[in-house]
């Protein structure tokens, strides 16, 4: 049988390779999973895998299926009620399932393509109160769900409609490898699309799960540009049907832009409502009182999708009377850890399985059939309307045909809500990693060393201009400040850069460890321009899931770090305590400019952010002429539009004098 097998995976990896190209100039090659354990041959399919996935859509119309002509007869689908950790199943026991290291291997699916045009002047009224700033996907919010399967290339052709701004789409969490221009950051991997022009992302999702996708073009997202992303496959624990993704944000009346002087002045801009999956109710008012409700069918298990696409608000998800079995955080599959609630960042997805009640057992039942879902902000970590705060009783699960009356079910108890994140001990990969020494050492004993904290400018280096003397919030040596006409994508064969543009060099043999310490308040020698602030940060990192070597909410002199090499939690997005630290430790196996940022849109925009720039000779060599055309091609029209004023806010004929860019650009 062993023969066998290795005689199938030989061929397969003769054969099994998968040319792909985010614009013709690359390639990637495939690599089979080979199993640990030996499985009987499946029987031949009449046909390649094709299947409608388990998580798939709650539509009953949905005809999207799962597909993999390129595989040949000899795979077959193997998800099944009472099995979701497996995905194909292949000849000699081959196998792509839970266990598979994605990193590495991934079956060779389709492409799959979207059109998204990107509108403005849109008149949004999600929960009673207009808001007439909205910028959205397809006039939709959220914006249309994009599905691939695990494997697939996503193609996406993005159209800017907007009147004065540019954009850029970011594909939060996807790893980009080798497709460093498709991530989707304005001023690092690409000029911003301008008006009336457009661009083509296209990537391999080599992980599964669920994200989301949003603006990443200053404010934008904040004003309505989001929406979910979810890569069919494999699952760590058994369910019966999904529901489709659950985004939960705060949400504001004006337009991020109007709000962002307030973030400079502080204090920061104050939210006024919920929102679940475009769902709210502002002061009980809102689409007719109605709620955002699910329904649920006695005795299944129930596959969730947790999304925070917030601007400023961590989130403590919970469903009355119920407990969620979490089997992933972030694109990362988990061992499952059953809860009464989980706290979702800003920028984190969970996947859970909601058991729901049993089966009646009785002709009386006296339980109820509705229940409260609740998305209650987290203390410290949330800023509503003084007296105006939203309920926390933002959505309901229903049994029976339709929701009857309101539900009267009370919030779970046991847990209190202090901004934190989900415990570090109950976030352990199914995928083991071992982090090895770091290559950085040399800066510190942690790798690099960063601080945040509210910086003032130096005479004649404020921003929005240079005489202006807002503090920013910074990470690096000084505030993220970018030049849209001039990204980092372009410049790689620089020795030097804009310190504005906060890069940090990377340059470490491919797949070495690199560390970084983050601490929530300034290092030593910052704080004589830095403040002290003590305010919880999620910090995203672009190109990598990252392992999470350490997280304490005391400083490193009161709380010395202990660090877990071996299978710590890894994730794409980390809550930075305020006063603690966090350590993490990503491979420098990703070549390429990659954004490490807060996640509170405020802050991001006010200048909290750096550019890991890893392997920089590499990344400029992959970026060949043929896939720079693109980037290229977007920046030349970008100036182009930009050298007219008239293309300027308020438009042509109306004086203006104030700068184009008033915030970081992110």
């Amino acid at each position: 049988m062993k023969f066998l097998q290795d005689c199938w995976i030989a061929l397969l990896e003769l054969f099994n390779i998968a040319t792909f190209s985010t614009t013709g100039g690359s390639s990637l090659k495939q690599t089979l999973h080979e199993p640990d354990h030996q499985l009987p041959l499946p029987e031949l399919a009449s046909g390649p895998p094709s299947f409608f996935p388990p998580s798939r859509p709650e539509d009953p119309e949905s005809t999207f299926k799962c597909e993999y002509p390129d595989m040949g007869i000899q795979w077959v689908p193997c998800s099944s009620p009472t099995d979701r950790k497996c995905w194909l199943a292949g000849p000699a026991g081959a196998r792509f399932d839970i266990d598979t290291n994605y990193e590495t291997s991934y079956p060779r699916g389709i492409t799959r393509k979207y059109h998204l045009v990107v509108n403005e002047n849109t008149t949004l009224n999600a929960d009673g109160l207009v808001m007439p700033y909205a910028k959205l996907f397809n006039n939709t919010y959220p914006g249309p769900w994009i599905q691939a399967c695990w494997g697939d290339i996503i193609e996406v052709k993005v159209d800017n409609k907007l009147d004065f701004n540019g954009t850029s789409i970011h594909w939060h969490g996807i790893r980009q490898l080798e497709s460093l221009e498709m991530d989707g950051v304005n001023a690092v991997t690409q000029c911003p699309i301008a008006p009336n022009k457009s661009f083509t992302y296209r990537f391999r999702a080599t992980q599964y799960g669920t994200s989301w996708y949003h603006s990443h073009y200053s404010l934008q997202y904040g004003d309505g540009m989001v929406g979910p992303l979810t890569i069919h496959g494999p699952s760590s624990a058994e369910y019966d049907e999904a529901r489709d993704p659950i985004l939960m944000t705060d949400w504001n009346h004006r337009s991020g832009f109007m709000d962002f002087h307030i973030e400079l002045a502080s204090p920061p801009p104050q939210m006024d409502s919920i929102l679940l999956n475009g769902h709210g109710n502002y002061a009980g008012g809102g689409n007719g009182g109605v709620k955002y409700s699910i329904p649920f069918k006695r005795g299944k298990k129930y596959l969730l999708r947790l999304i925070n696409t917030s601007v400023d608000t961590t989130f403590i998800f919970t469903i009355d009377n119920h407990n969620l079995t979490v089997i992933s955080s972030d694109f990362v599959a988990i061992r499952p850890y059953t809860t009464n609630h989980v706290v979702v960042g800003i920028g984190q997805r969970y996947h859970v399985i909601v058991t729901a009640l049993p089966k009646e057992t009785s002709r009386v039942d006296s339980t109820p059939n509705e229940f409260w879902i609740r998305t209650i902000p987290a203390t410290g970590c949330s800023a509503f309307q003084v007296g105006g705060a939203p309920g926390e009783r933002q959505g309901i699960i229903y049994y029976g045909a339709e929701v009857e009356t309101l539900p009267t079910t009370q919030r779970n108890t046991g847990f209190n809500l202090t901004c934190r994140d989900e415990p570090f001990e109950n976030l352990v990969p199914v995928v083991p990693w071992k982090v090895e020494r770091p290559s950085n050492v040399d800066r510190g004993e942690y790798g690099d060393g960063f601080g945040i904290g509210l910086q003032t400018p130096l005479p004649g280096q404020g921003h929005p201009l240079p005489n202006d003397t807002f503090k920013h919030w910074a990470i690096g040596d000084q505030p993220l400040w970018l030049n849209f006409s001039n990204p980092t994508i372009l410049n790689l064969a620089n020795k030097t850069f804009n310190p504005e543009y906060v890069v940090i060099p990377e340059d470490y043999p491919d797949g070495s460890w690199v560390y970084l310490f983050i601490e929530g308040t300034p290092l030593p020698k910052d704080q004589s321009t830095r403040n002290i602030t003590p305010v919880a940060h999620p910090i995203h990192l672009h190109g990598h899931d990252f392992a999470l070597l350490a997280q304490s909410n005391q400083s490193r002199t009161v709380n010395p770090p202990k660090l877990k090499l071996n299978n710590p939690p890894r994730r794409d997005v980390v809550l930075l305590p305020a006063f603690g630290y966090v350590i993490i430790a990503f491979k420098a196996d990703n070549p390429g400019a990659w954004l490490m940022h807060c996640h509170i849109a405020w802050h991001a925009s006010s200048g909290l952010a750096l550019q890991i720039l890893e392997r920089q000779e590499t990344a400029r060599r992959q970026l060949t002429p043929e896939r720079m055309k693109e980037p290229k091609r977007v920046c030349n029209e970008w100036n182009e539009w930009f050298a007219n004023p008239d293309n300027h806010w308020p438009g042509r004929d109306i004086p203006y004098v104030g700068p184009f860019q008033d915030d970081s650009g992110i």
